[in-house]
């Protein structure tokens, strides 16, 4: 009798014997497969912090480079307020000098004129040299950002008169300051010792920059409460090469190098502007005159 059963054995048993191999063999996979997981996370966690390393160090160095950059215009900046001090200051202190000597010479009863002239010149040469102080003191808190903002009521038609009768003290001869306002409520709340440094830089330059006898126009408007003053002179206008240049401290354009002045004038409004959340723009053509328009937010009237 053939026995059914011989070789089953066998045939049974192969399929264990050909798995165990493969079982191990994919677990030595998936152990190895682990390993590299963990090392690729390493990986990652080393290139991480070393992003942050370099982002760190690119960080440093843009500070580094940002404090260099500003140690060198600190100390363009103290070189430029020492030149210029010592010849702005100079002329007014030797006006002030000449013309206190020769008041002592003009004691008769028939001199009052001649009196009455130097002490004018006197007047005027203080009033500049106290402006000129004004405009360091306030270019200081400008450039350490430690302007306190005072606001208060505001009319705006006594305000610009106030400020034009004090230009009109250091105006050239016969000049004529022509004002209008506009449009709107001139009555506003604002900060007026801000607003009367751009406005009286503005006013000082056109002046400056324009023949004796000359006009000059300020308007002004109060429009969706936007305070919007624009000055124009017919002076000697801002060559096109330096119009890019004309807010930054110390500039002063080619066509104006003969004529005193701080540089700073132009340079100090734009900052106040800024500070006010306002505008300040400009249109000139060179030997025909200039344009600036201030646009300053305002808050209600108190």
């Amino acid at each position: 009798m053939r026995d059914d059963t011989f070789g089953q054995s066998d045939d049974t048993n192969q399929p264990a014997q050909s798995l165990t191999p493969l079982a191990l063999a994919n677990a030595e996979l998936s152990q190895q497969l682990a390993a590299c997981r963990q090392q690729l996370n390493q990986l990652d966690t080393t290139l991480a912090e070393a992003r942050q390393v370099i982002a760190e160090h690119s960080r440093v160095e843009a500070e580094r480079t940002r404090l260099l950059k500003q140690e060198r215009e600190l100390n363009e900046l103290k070189s430029s307020f020492v030149t210029l001090a010592s010849h702005e200051f100079r002329t007014p202190m030797m006006t002030i000098l000449s013309s206190a000597s020769l008041i002592g010479r003009y004691n008769g009863a028939t001199d009052s004129d001649n009196r009455e002239r130097h002490v004018q010149r006197i007047k005027s040469a203080v009033s500049s040299l106290t402006n000129m102080l004004d405009v360091f003191l306030f270019m200081g808190q400008v450039e350490q950002g430690i302007m306190s903002s005072h606001l208060q009521a505001i009319d705006v038609t006594q305000f610009c008169a106030a400020v034009i009768a004090d230009v009109q003290a250091v105006a050239k001869p016969q000049q004529r300051f022509l004002y209008e306002h506009l449009d709107g409520q001139p009555h506003i709340t604002g900060d007026s010792t801000v607003l009367r440094h751009i406005l009286y830089n503005l006013l000082a330059n056109a002046s400056k920059y324009s023949a004796e006898a000359a006009d000059i126009h300020l308007d002004s408007a109060v429009v969706d409460k936007v305070l919007i003053l624009s000055v124009t002179d017919w002076g000697i206008g801002i060559p096109d090469a330096d119009k890019d240049k004309l807010f930054t401290n110390f500039f002063r354009a080619r066509n104006a190098i003969h004529i005193p002045g701080t540089g700073l004038g132009l340079y100090l409004v734009k900052r106040y502007v800024d500070r006010l959340g306002g505008t300040v723009s400009f249109t000139s053509t060179l030997d025909k005159g200039t344009v600036f328009t201030v646009q300053l937010p305002i808050k209600d009237p108190v």
